[in-house]
């Protein structure tokens, strides 16, 4: 089973294992069982079958007497990737908001959802935020995000767009 762009929620991945998912992008790995042991490339393995990124796991902590949790990094190859699932997810946001697709005059739309969303993917794939330069991302951003909206207003779709 792989999960698309539009994909939130939980997935469980082991026995007593659950990767979170945001806009497809896998966030953090959660586990119900406090003495769980975690093997490393088998859950890495596992979710880059399901989301198709590949992940380091980061440090992990207690979150309550019967959770814990680690946090994960997208491989910083895949930046781009992940900057333009969240394209993706400003489209459907947009038509969710206004029910036509964006065009030229929504400038502070694009500023916004690129500026917001370039600072997610940074977070994501855990780069520090001077390491990459905002103007080699914002063209191909807001070309995604426009035809995005444009197909899904052309081919009727109601995305289903959940609070954050």
């Amino acid at each position: 089973m792989s999960v698309g762009a539009s994909h939130n929620g939980w997935s469980r991945i082991a026995t007593n294992l659950d990767v979170e998912i945001q806009h497809g992008i896998p966030v953090r790995i959660t586990s119900s069982d406090s003495s769980y042991t975690i093997d490393e490339r088998q859950v890495t393995d596992r979710i880059a079958e399901l989301t198709g990124f590949n992940i380091s796991i980061q440090d992990w902590v207690a979150n309550a007497p019967d959770e814990q949790q680690w946090s994960v990094c997208v491989d910083h190859s895949q930046f781009e990737r992940v900057l333009l699932n969240h394209a993706l997810a400003s489209a459907a946001l947009y038509v969710d908001r206004f029910h036509k697709p964006i065009d030229v005059t929504a400038v502070d739309w694009d500023l916004a959802e690129f500026n917001y969303d370039f600072n997610r993917a940074i977070e994501r794939c855990c780069i520090p935020y001077s390491s990459i330069d905002r103007k080699d991302f914002f063209d191909k951003y807001v070309t995604v995000m426009h035809d995005e909206s444009t197909r899904l207003i052309e081919q009727g779709i109601s995305p289903i767009v959940e609070a954050e």
